[in-house]
């Protein structure tokens, strides 16, 4: 299979942010943390403590009010340029206007021809059929030992019920990419009466007795017989009155949110271009609590683990065990461990070949207040941050040191910092605590507690920066990276079946219209 595949730049940025418990105002500026100036494909947006960290939010039940106010920021911000100039403007606007940002790779020979055919690369049944032709061809059904009768039965047959060994498990994955969620058996109405939801409140002491595997709230079976407007209608959060403003506005929106969820004050959000929803796959969300009792939702993460086309890519979004102590970043060690350890991406009998732990997946990024200190004492650090030697702190930076020593994120990657720590400040200033100390007032020393590591091949970083926002304690840290994304080549494969079935009969051969010659 390996020459039916060919690779495309996929543009990706990841934002973090410690927003402290504070309410945004709705025109609030987030333009330079989520580097709009230079459009990506996917945006990954994690927040820790959108709501605060008193008893009530983590005993009680989860409350969701901030997140349709950082919703519609984000809607806004994203979709901003792209709002009709004849319309007045409103905050659950639609989509800038980017040029195709996934670019394909020049290095392929083969990227000329596949450029042209690349917004329609998924498999359709019919494709599928003109690809592989009349049933009657033994030799096509040997192929990855697949058995291409049962495809050709769509859609009487669920995808995935396919019978599969390890060497079939690509095409399954290929076949798949029209399908977005989970693989339910049960067909989605048009009108989405199928949907499932599953509410976990994390918050509460459900999640002490029992980490479920749950199901991201905004997600859809299938797309395929839905218009863009009526995607949208279950795409947005539910209730939310700014979105009522303009009515045929949505149709514009060149970015929609594909996923979202809360544990908590853990919060992470996913939105795409439009053109890719439909070449999303495999969705699932997994939440786990490190805190309180070792199980509690105020410490832990929020991970989400997707197919993009043929790639496997997995986003977890951490807030860790807090404290400038000696030894406390052996309990922040901890925590990566537990998260490791416990989250599980839930799995059906016929999804059996997509990842179900962290690191099964083929890239992985993982970003959040982390947390990790600096050792050195405060005087110290704040005249290296004053003279803005960043080089030589950071060889006393908690997880620097951790990572070089192995004892947590083995084999990671952290791109260079070439800024001031993010935290802590006071809030509406530019001023770090303690630099003015007050009574009573805890002692915490400036630090890069908002982090943002991969792992996995294929990742290029091309920015790591933050932003200047005054809203919290942090800063907010964003970074955009070029993936490199696996996909499916359906005319190689046409072409590859072609010369296998010449070289077998012949006498017989398929031509392009998918019809059998003698």
């Amino acid at each position: 299979m390996k020459g039916i595949i060919n690779w495309l730049f996929c543009r990706v940025t990841i934002g973090t942010w410690n927003v402290a418990g504070r309410l945004p105002c709705k025109d609030l500026d987030i333009e330079d943390w989520l580097c709009t100036n230079e459009p990506a494909d996917i945006y990954i947006i994690g927040f820790q403590e959108v709501v605060p960290l008193n008893a009530g939010n983590v005993l009680g039940a989860e409350d969701n009010t901030p997140i349709r106010k950082w919703e519609a920021i984000i809607r806004r911000t994203l979709n901003k340029s792209s709002e009709p100039e004849s319309k007045q403007k409103s905050y659950s606007a639609p989509p800038s206007p980017v040029a195709d940002s996934i670019h394909v790779n020049p290095l392929d020979t083969m990227n000329e021809e596949y450029l042209g055919t690349f917004n329609n690369v998924e498999v359709e049944r019919e494709e599928v059929k003109s690809i592989i032709g009349i049933e009657r061809s033994l030799q096509l059904r040997k192929i990855n030992d697949v058995d291409l009768q049962t495809i050709l039965d769509w859609p009487e047959r669920p995808l995935d019920a396919i019978p599969h060994t390890d060497s079939s498990l690509k095409l399954r994955r290929v076949c798949s990419s029209d399908r977005i969620g989970f693989n339910w058996t049960g067909k989605a109405s048009k009108y989405g009466s199928a949907m499932k939801r599953s509410h976990h409140s994390s918050g509460n002491l459900g999640l002490l007795w029992k980490e479920q595997q749950v199901m991201p709230e905004e997600v859809i079976d299938t797309l395929d017989e839905l218009s863009d407007e009526e995607d949208d209608a279950f795409l947005e959060l539910p209730n939310d009155n700014e979105d009522n403003e303009i009515g045929d506005v949505k149709s514009h929106r060149k970015y929609v949110r594909i996923v979202s969820k809360q544990m908590v004050g853990i919060y992470v959000s996913i939105w795409v271009q439009r053109r890719l929803r439909r070449h999303i796959n495999n969705l699932k969300v997994s939440p786990v609590g490190v805190g309180l009792m070792g199980y509690m939702g105020n410490k832990g993460s929020v991970s989400v683990s997707m197919s993009l086309f043929q790639s496997r890519l997995c986003f977890v979004c951490s807030h860790l065990t807090s404290g400038q102590k000696d030894g406390a970043e052996t309990r922040r060690n901890s925590d990566v461990h537990e998260i490791l350890r416990r989250t599980c991406f839930s799995s059906s009998v016929f999804d059996t070949d997509q990842p179900q732990t962290i690191p099964s997946h083929d890239q992985i990024f993982w970003f959040g207040d982390l947390n990790y200190r600096i050792n050195m004492m405060d005087g110290e650090v704040r005249k290296l941050v004053a003279l803005k030697k960043w080089d030589e702190l950071m060889n006393y930076d908690q997880l620097i040191n951790e990572l070089r020593s192995g004892h947590v994120f083995d084999g990671w990657k952290e791109g260079l910092i070439n800024f001031p720590p993010t935290y802590k400040y006071e809030f509406n200033s530019d001023i770090y605590i303690g630099e003015n100390p007050k009574e009573g007032e805890k002692k915490r020393s400036p630090a890069w507690c908002d982090r943002i590591l991969w792992l996995g091949k294929g990742i290029k970083q091309l920015e790591y920066s933050r932003a200047e926002i005054k809203l919290s304690d942090h800063r907010p840290v964003s970074s955009i990276f070029s993936v490199d994304v696996e996909v499916f080549d359906h005319r190689k494969l046409q072409r590859a079946l072609n010369f296998t079935n010449a070289a077998v009969h012949p006498e017989i051969f398929l031509k392009d219209d998918g019809e059998w010659s003698y």
